[in-house]
């Protein structure tokens, strides 16, 4: 639905193109009518009522006769830019400027096809107009595919339907464009705070990483994990399980209470009256923030001074740091 009001014709009044199927012209029909239509755009660009007479007038495509082959320049770019000409007139300078520019470009291509074919090899020739043909203005060279035409057709259809409900609601083209664009930033704002919520959600769950029940040995099993991780070469695991070691030896010493939901920092704030244990902790938990939520690369540097910081809260004692390394 926002895909069909972001094209919808009262953002950029698409509909008022003809379901013309094409106009067919040589190659000097298809340049006098490239300046034909810009001399009249220069004419009408300040009166909206002829603006939209020329949009009506336009077919879907041209379809262009070089001779050697067909080609077909949609039109769909010329009703865009003049609809925009007809609903912004105070950007009308720029967007004549714009309108004629492209105008003149295409009519400069068709006259570089008017070259006689004996003037180089036809290789050549043909080398040359396919690189032409490469150009923006002849995009439907092949023609759209099935599929692209059912979408057109669904889309004209939705065009409709939405214009006449605005109609019937008295809804002038700009509110309709006022509530259109409503409509798409709420979409984008729920998108986004869906987002958020799951960036959140996903934040927390790092945040409490999986722990043992709570028992008398939990320090002591934390302390295990660490050894054992390590010995393995795994230091960023060692690391968070030293962490929460040393947060289970402190609940065990009746300094913090067992709350697996806390924060490192507000483990930190919970110490502010024991200054010693709370130094050896923000040590500690500076360098498990940056290997486990910062997500730097731990080494065997890093798990040894975690292992310090174990000694110095009486978790692990040189003798076991230095059995449990061999």
């Amino acid at each position: 639905m926002l895909f069909f009001l972001a094209g919808s014709p009262l953002l950029r009044a698409h509909n008022a193109q003809p379901e013309n199927e094409t106009t067919k012209l040589d190659l000097k029909a298809y340049e006098a009518e490239l300046e034909r239509d810009s001399s009249l755009i220069e004419r009408i660009k300040n009166q909206p009522p002829e603006i939209s007479r020329f949009r009506k007038s336009l077919p879907r495509d041209w379809t262009v006769d070089t001779r050697d082959t067909e080609f077909r320049v949609p039109t769909e770019w010329l009703d865009s830019a003049l609809a925009d000409l007809q609903t912004r007139p105070k950007n009308a300078s720029t967007l004549v400027r714009d309108i004629e520019f492209r105008l003149t470009e295409m009519g400069q291509s068709a006259a570089e096809l008017e070259r006689p074919s004996g003037e180089a090899p036809m290789s050549l020739a043909r080398a040359h107009l396919n690189k032409v043909f490469q150009r923006r203005e002849f995009e439907g060279l092949k023609g759209p595919s099935a599929l692209q035409l059912w979408e057109a057709r669904i889309a004209r259809w939705i065009d409709r339907q939405l214009v006449r409900l605005f109609q019937k609601l008295h809804v002038s083209a700009k509110t309709g464009d006022l509530f259109a664009w409503s409509v798409i930033l709420l979409a984008f704002l729920a998108i986004a705070y869906w987002v958020f919520r799951k960036l959140s959600r996903h934040a927390r769950m790092n945040e409490m990483p999986s722990f043992h029940p709570s028992a008398p040995s939990d320090a002591r099993v934390w302390v295990r994990d660490a050894l054992a991780a390590a010995e393995h070469g795994e230091y960023r695991e060692a690391v968070h399980c030293a962490y929460w070691a040393a947060i289970a030896r402190l609940e065990d010493l009746k300094l913090l209470a067992r709350d697996r939901s806390r924060t490192p920092r507000e483990s930190l704030r919970l110490l502010d009256s024991h200054p010693n244990e709370q130094s050896t902790l923000r040590d500690l938990t500076g360098h498990f923030e940056l290997i486990w939520y910062g997500d730097r690369p731990a080494s065997s540097s890093d798990w040894s001074g975690a292992r310090a910081q174990l000694e110095k809260f009486g978790c692990l004692t040189a003798s076991t740091a230095t059995t449990a390394n061999s």
